[in-house]
């Protein structure tokens, strides 16, 4: 996910690299984990400030209509969470929707204003972090360089909770190993790291990762334990985001 998840997004050292800017970097890193049509089975793991773990699992599923990306997320462990659905649509254009369903109250809630920077499902990730993000609304800077990465400072649109977000961008795989959140007074609040990743049909995608909330001192795992790519559309149907599809899937 960023978030989401979101987060989803082999130059070396040759004299086109050197004349990237932050901006084009940010965009063919974001080229390179595109997929159109997806299906990943997540274990998240919440691991508490003394170590003590929760775990759970999902399903995510993501279509890309043109510019436009909808995901949609089932929990099915532990029962306590089974059944909770999340629809997120990202508009190139328009304010991003989520809509999250909680089979104990049977209803859909939309996630909006100060609530898209709570937390998800427990977890280290805010809701705002599952978004993909919009590098147009975004300033970005190059801050340094060396043969492995890139690293760029961006500073989000005025509805972000960070005042700046600086990442790491590896050049043989274009896949940002490592995003720092800072606060508006840049004071490090959060960092999420990609461990582990894997290739498919040109394609690399996170396997492992973890977001620390450096305040708290406790972190969330995302494993993904299943994934299928470019899957046909007919797979993932247009009603799969509509609220009566999560009301009659609860």
């Amino acid at each position: 996910m960023v978030a989401v998840f979101a987060l989803v997004l082999a130059i070396l050292c040759s004299p086109l690299a050197h004349a990237e800017t932050a901006e084009s970097i940010i965009d063919r890193a974001r080229d390179a984990q595109r997929v159109n049509n997806g299906i990943q089975q997540i274990r998240m793991v919440l691991v508490s400030k003394n170590g003590s773990t929760r775990e759970r699992t999902f399903e995510m599923r993501v279509r890309r209509d043109g510019d436009v990306v909808r995901s949609y997320v089932r929990f099915s462990q532990p029962s306590d969470v089974a059944g909770t659905q999340l629809v997120m649509v990202d508009h190139p254009d328009t304010v991003d929707e989520q809509v999250l369903y909680l089979p104990a109250l049977k209803r859909t809630n939309r996630i909006a204003g100060r609530a898209r920077k709570g937390a998800f499902m427990g977890s280290d990730f805010a809701y705002e972090d599952l978004e993909v993000s919009d590098a147009a609304s975004s300033t970005h800077t190059l801050v340094t360089e060396d043969e492995r990465v890139w690293v760029i400072d961006s500073i989000p649109g005025s509805d972000s909770s960070y005042g700046r977000i600086r990442s790491s961008v590896s050049k043989s795989d274009m896949m940002i190993r490592l995003a720092e959140f800072f606060d508006a007074k840049g004071q490090a609040v959060k960092k999420l790291e990609v461990l582990e990743t894997a290739t498919d049909n040109g394609v690399t995608i996170p396997t492992k990762s973890v977001m620390t909330n450096l305040r708290r001192g406790t972190k969330t795992e995302m494993h993904v334990s299943g994934y299928r790519l470019n899957v046909p559309a007919e797979e993932i149907p247009d009603e799969t985001f509509t609220v009566g599809f999560l009301e009659r899937n609860g």
